[in-house]
């Protein structure tokens, strides 16, 4: 009977306690916990990396594309172009094609 008794004074006290583990346990593995927030900051810098790169591609390109245009053409840009898309080649040139 005395336990009984023990037992329904301190249930308030053991769901608090229980509740309190609850919480714990989801800040630290939780969607938005510490274990995520980790995951998170290594997101963040493989985007960043990756963000660099296509800016540095971005900037190539239009330079790229810079030289083509008809108030600054440049012919070595365009004779280059011209060979590596189109396979365009004067017909006194000799080609030799060589394995990747």
């Amino acid at each position: 009977m005395n336990k009984l008794r023990r037992i329904r004074r301190s249930w308030p006290v053991l769901a608090i306690f229980a509740f309190y583990i609850y919480l714990a346990f989801h800040a630290l593995s939780g969607s938005q916990g510490l274990m995520s927030y980790a995951d998170y900051k290594s997101d963040i810098a493989r985007l960043t990396a990756e963000l660099e790169e296509i800016r540095e591609e971005r900037a190539r390109l239009e330079r790229q594309i810079s030289q083509l245009r008809p108030e600054n053409l440049n012919r070595d840009a365009l004779d280059l172009l011209a060979r590596e898309k189109v396979f365009l080649s004067d017909p006194k040139e000799l080609t030799i094609w060589l394995d990747p």
